[in-house]
């Protein structure tokens, strides 16, 4: 076990701001450390120079001077092909290539850098931190994820934790760490709405609890959608009246950007504000903003609505509403969600800490082993975020393991070939969005080798999937006649032309 002093409890609020929690020996106290005047947050902004690497605060000052060179909100990108990072933000300045293992290069100052370097900066900045504040050694972690992170894209996270040394004790899911640091699992039973918008992302899930019991019985989610989104509307509505007098530069309009962000933030708590832009004076209601974002926070409300009937749940049955992330401080989701649950969400955890607060508890669970302040202990069921499959012939989508299927999960199926002749295998693996696998989202392919020459439906080869509590995907292949047993290992998780081969030999 590790020592109770020894745990770090990190939290990235979808790759915008971290902020992270020393456990002590009773977890009521527990430490949010504070930089310079009350900042207990750091951007999760990482600069690249010509000899030096810069993270933070320090990194944020210099993003709108320096943007090639300045990274942020890196979380984005885990999973993406470059082709899709362009598509899905046209406007990023940076420079992206790819290697010849297809992973996503970002050319800097510094050189050329890849995500997971990118993800271990950053978590070795916090372990540092964490070490110059308590004079301790940090050995564990528990790290939080979005609802719908694929068992690759936490992979990539533990695996680059695990470069620095750095143990992952648990990947949690952000909505249940949000429940469980309102100390839901106190109450007997009940099913709970957590309603997730940040920066860049947006999920939710429906949370069933009894006695200490966290089942996930649904997650739904948007992997582009968040406050970044309003920001850009709000630029958009001031460029176009600025334009009518003179035409914005890019560096121009990503200035506009930030400006707009303090807009956002200022329409959450007064009724209107100005902005002075280029000489030009302009004032931004609520009533405007709200006209803006009207379309986005409805999409919200029909994600959730699709959450709620893949749980099968009445929106009559929620017993509460819990909010997590900067962007639900908007008036206008908070009323939303009220119109809609006839209820108000809760609000007395602030959202931008809600989920550091449970992953802090669940850390010291997993190290105490035992209750605490009247806590039962917690078992968290969790569930897949997406349904997994296999192609077919005609291009079909053979659904392995489900939606929402409760984690851990093993699940097997017996392939053979179809006619006389010594032939080749290939399975190619898919995250399921549509019924047709050209409509699907790649996950990995292998091709099998080097079998016998057997009459049609002799040789079987048995493909196992094992989903782990974390969500973490490994593919089994074995042929019990040649009694040889492989091991598919996923090294790539940006490649859609990734095969791996396996060699059956006679």
């Amino acid at each position: 076990m590790l020592n109770k002093k020894k745990i770090l409890c990190y939290w990235d609020r979808f790759w915008n701001i971290l902020l992270f929690n020393i456990i002590y020996k009773k977890i009521k106290n527990y430490l949010l450390y504070l930089i310079k005047k009350n900042r207990k947050y750091f951007p999760s902004i990482v600069s690249f120079q010509n000899q030096s690497i810069q993270v933070g605060w320090h990194a944020k000052k210099k993003m709108f001077q320096d943007p090639i060179n300045i990274i942020s909100s890196i979380k984005r990108f885990i999973g993406l092909s470059k082709d899709n990072i362009y598509k899905k933000y046209p406007m990023l300045p940076y420079l992206i290539k790819e290697n010849d293992k297809n992973q996503i290069i970002f050319t800097t100052k510094f050189g050329k850098i890849n995500i997971s370097f990118i993800i271990k900066t950053i978590l070795k900045y916090l372990l540092k931190k964490a070490k110059k504040f308590n004079k301790i050694l940090i050995k564990g972690a528990v790290i939080t994820v979005p609802a719908y992170f694929n068992s690759i894209q936490k992979n990539e996270i533990r695996k680059a934790a695990h470069e620095i040394n750095l143990k992952v004790l648990r990947l949690l899911n952000e909505p249940t760490a949000a429940a469980i640091a309102y100390g839901l699992e106190k109450k007997q039973k009940g099913i709970f709405c957590v309603y997730d918008l940040g920066g860049g992302t947006f999920d939710v899930s429906i949370l069933k609890i009894s006695k200490g019991v966290f089942e996930v019985l649904a997650t739904n989610g948007h992997s582009s959608l968040g406050g970044d989104d309003f920001d850009i509307l709000i630029a958009n509505f001031i460029s176009k009246k600025i334009n009518n007098v003179c035409k914005l530069t890019e560096i121009e309009y990503k200035n506009l950007l930030i400006k707009s962000e303090k807009i956002k933030i200022t329409l959450s708590t007064t009724e209107k504000t100005e902005i002075i832009f280029l000489n030009q004076k302009i004032i931004l209601t609520r009533k405007n903003f709200n006209i803006l974002i009207y379309s986005l926070v409805q999409k919200t409300i029909k994600i959730l609505q699709s959450a709620l009937l893949d749980a099968n749940i009445n929106v009559k049955n929620i017993s509460e509403i819990i909010l997590v992330g900067g962007s639900t401080y908007i008036p206008l989701i908070q009323n939303t969600l009220e119109k809609f649950f006839s209820k108000k969400p809760l609000s007395s955890i602030n959202p931008s800490e809600v989920v550091v607060r449970g992953a802090g508890l669940h850390a010291y669970f997993l190290n105490a082993q035992k209750k605490y302040d009247n806590r039962n202990p917690i078992l968290l069921l969790d569930v897949l975020p997406i349904s997994i499959g296999i192609e077919l012939m005609g291009g079909f989508m053979e659904k392995m393991i489900l939606k929402n299927t409760t984690l851990p999960i093993e699940v097997s199926k017996i392939f053979t070939n179809f006619k006389k002749t010594k032939q080749d295998f290939v399975l190619i693996f898919f995250r399921e969005k549509k019924k047709y696998v050209k409509d699907c989202q790649l996950l990995t392919q292998f091709k099998i080798k080097d079998l016998p020459k057997k009459n049609a439906g002799e040789i079987k080869i048995v493909i196992t999937f094992q989903i782990d509590v974390d969500g973490l995907l490994s593919i089994l292949v074995r042929n019990d006649k040649l009694n040889i047993q492989k091991n598919i290992k996923i090294d790539s998780i940006y490649s859609n032309k990734n095969i791996t081969t396996v060699n059956f030999e006679k």
